[in-house]
C-alpha cells in the first residue's frame, strides 16, 4: 500500500471514496462520517475537491491518500475550520478508510503522513470521533491525541443522537494537549507526548 499526498489527478479515485460513503452510512446507520443532506452530485465533488487543491496549493491544508492496487482506499485530510486568521494555526482533521482495507494499518500510515506535513502549516490538530469506536479512538492516543473533551449529541443520524469526543494533539512535539484548564487522563498523559512514535 502507498500513502502519498494527494495529486489534481486522484480527482476521480477521491470521488469513488466519498460517494462509498454513502453506501456505507446505508449499511450501518452508526458510521461516523459526516455527510451532505443527499449523496453529492460529481459536479459538488469536483467544487470540493477544487477547494480542498487550492487550500493546499496555499498551504492552508494537507491532504493524503492511500492506494492499492492502483485504487485510493484511503484519505486524511487536515484543513482549518473557516477562514479566520486567528484560527487559522488550528487544523480538523478528518480520515476515512474504504470497507475492506480497515485493519490492515491504512488508517495509521494515512495520520503519520497528513500529521508530518502538518509541521510548519499547524500548530495544533483536533479530530472528533464517536464513543463507540474505541479502535479508532485507542489509534489517535498512540499518536498522541488527547481527550479534551465532549461534544453533547452533536451527532444525529435517523433520530439517534450520539456525544462526539473531542481529541487534539500539538504538532510541535509539546504535550498534547488539553486546553489550558482541562487535565489529560491518565491514558492521555501516556500517550500524547513527543513526536509521532515509531511505526
Amino acid at each position: 500500500m502507498e500513502v502519498r499526498a494527494v495529486a489534481w489527478a486522484d480527482f476521480h479515485g477521491v470521488a469513488e471514496l466519498r460517494l462509498h460513503r454513502y453506501d456505507q452510512i446505508d449499511a450501518d446507520p452508526d458510521y461516523g462520517m459526516i455527510s451532505a443532506a443527499s449523496r453529492p452530485t460529481l459536479g459538488e465533488i469536483a467544487s470540493w475537491f477544487g477547494e480542498l487543491h487550492r487550500a493546499i496549493l496555499e498551504g492552508r491544508a494537507v491532504c493524503s491518500v492511500a492506494v492499492e492496487d492502483a485504487r485510493i482506499v484511503g484519505m486524511c485530510s487536515v484543513r482549518p475550520d473557516g477562514n479566520h486568521r486567528e484560527t487559522a494555526h488550528v487544523g480538523v482533521l478528518g480520515v476515512e478508510v474504504r470497507e475492506g482495507y480497515r485493519g490492515r494499518g491504512a488508517g495509521e500510515a494515512l495520520l503519520r503522513h497528513a500529521l508530518e506535513a502538518c509541521r510548519g502549516r499547524f500548530e495544533e490538530v483536533q479530530l472528533s470521533v464517536l464513543p463507540v469506536n474505541d479502535r479508532a479512538q485507542r489509534l489517535y492516543r498512540k499518536l498522541g491525541f488527547a481527550v479534551y473533551g465532549t461534544a453533547p449529541r452533536a451527532f444525529r443520524r435517523g433520530g439517534k443522537y450520539h456525544d462526539f469526543v473531542l481529541m487534539t494533539r500539538r504538532i510541535d512535539g509539546a504535550v498534547g494537549s488539553a486546553p489550558r484548564g482541562v487535565p489529560p487522563t491518565s491514558d492521555d498523559r501516556a500517550s500524547s507526548a513527543g513526536p509521532l512514535p515509531p511505526a
